[in-house]
């Protein structure tokens, strides 16, 4: 929901936001263990939460972290429209609010902390992925500049302090990536009303900051940059490719999504190759579609956990409008195929013919061996070439999921990659 000036100040503002936090861990600790009878008025809790000897950036921090831990997202109040007060005092007796009053607390704590903050209102991606419409009064959103350092930074203790699940639920996790976002970052999903609080040398519009995809906070804390004209709806030809770049120790896997929401299977492909993650996109019919790319640090291939694999979470969920209908689907890949950052040159349909001859071409790093299994029996194996795997093969005569696999120095079992379906 990014340029090349951006590219250089993303790696230098993530580098700083992952490195911050572990500086807090003792302001953290005493925040979250404020004792109730210094928490009944702004003032002693301010007090308690900023004591003198604490500088500027642990004020901030220590007023952020109780924020985030305390109060809990309204989201009763939201649906029926009936809202508490979200003026600081009221925040702080009833400890219920939206944006506005998780906002104009930390404004007022931080300010009787004698630090300088504001609160910015304008547009966020959160109000369109919450599973009911707001009312009409409610559409906007509330976040907090504060001056750390000779400089202003940006904060939301209200993403901060949780998230909304599909099914309308507040859940309480804290998360570090709002405290001091980096604005190169932070524009992708708040876009203030005064451009000024962009705080970046070329502004957003509005028009941009619409057409933008919704990239998650993970997607920036793993360090991925996304392509610098990806706009949606991303309108896509048959094989078309999103490539992302992305640091070597993170895979990622994608679905596409129908209209309607219904999950079609296989008409996304996947590769992690070290140092990026491509998407390569069909669609069975044109028309509109939700493309959505998940993501989770690398295992070495033969290390993936059977009984308990390793969960994917969301980095970027985008419209897509198809041109043409694509005529098959692709092969279906398995999770040793994104941690090996396995590459697939061919073939890229995943529905063989019986009996056909077939050229196979894939690259699979570290691997010794790549086979392939009708069932349980040993079809072929591929020839190595320099760093690829390739061979030419004659398709099962009968209908039987067809596997190209790997084996690794590391573990005498066949690794399970791709597989076909034989018609």
């Amino acid at each position: 929901m990014k340029i090349r000036a951006f590219l250089a100040a993303l790696a230098f503002g993530l580098a700083l936001a992952l490195a911050e936090p572990a500086h807090f861990e003792r302001i953290d600790q005493r925040a979250l263990a404020a004792p109730a009878q210094k928490e009944r008025s702004l003032d002693e809790l301010a007090r308690y939460l900023c004591p003198s000897g604490y500088s500027d950036d642990e004020k901030a921090r220590s007023i952020f972290r109780w924020i985030a831990d305390r109060v809990v997202y309204d989201l009763d109040g939201l649906r029926s429209n009936r809202l508490g007060g979200q003026q600081p005092e009221d925040v702080l007796q009833n400890r219920k609010a939206v944006c506005e009053g998780y906002a104009r607390l930390f404004q007022a704590l931080a300010q009787k902390a004698g630090l300088r903050a504001e609160f910015i209102s304008g547009k966020s991606a959160f109000n369109d992925s919450l599973p009911f419409k707001l009312p009409d009064n409610m559409a906007g959103h509330g976040w907090n500049a504060v001056y750390l350092r000779g400089r202003w930074r940006l904060l939301d203790v209200t993403w901060a302090a949780g998230s909304v699940d599909s099914e309308a639920r507040f859940k309480k996790a804290f998360d570090d990536f709002w405290y001091l976002t980096p604005p190169e970052q932070f524009v992708f999903t708040h876009l203030p009303k005064e451009s000024h609080w962009q705080m970046l040398s070329s502004p957003w519009s509005s028009q941009r900051f619409e057409a933008t995809p919704q990239f998650s906070a993970l997607f920036f804390r793993y360090g991925m940059m996304p392509p610098d004209d990806l706009r949606e709806p991303a309108v896509l030809a048959p094989d078309s490719v999103l490539s992302f770049r992305a640091p070597s120790d993170v895979v990622g896997i994608s679905e596409l999504r129908d209209s309607s929401g219904r999950k079609l299977e296989n008409w996304t492909f996947s590769q992690s190759p070290r140092g990026s993650l491509q998407v390569k996109v069909r669609c069975p019919q044109p028309g509109k579609y939700r493309l959505l790319i998940f993501g989770r640090q690398r295992e070495a291939a033969w290390e993936g956990n059977l009984e308990s694999p390793q969960t994917y979470r969301g980095l970027l969920e985008i419209d897509v409008q198809a041109r043409q209908a694509a005529s098959r689907p692709f092969p279906r890949t398995f999770g040793s195929f994104e941690r090996a950052g396995a590459e697939l040159l061919t073939p890229l349909d995943g529905q063989l013919r019986a009996g056909a001859r077939q050229q196979f071409r894939l690259r699979v790093p570290g691997a010794e061996e790549v086979a392939l299994f009708a069932g349980k029996e040993l079809c072929a194996k591929l020839v190595s070439r320099g760093s690829y795997f390739e061979g030419m093969v004659t398709c099962p005569q009968r209908a039987v999921p067809l596997q190209v696999c790997a084996k690794f120095p590391q573990e005498a079992r066949y690794w399970g990659l791709v597989e076909y379906e034989i018609r």
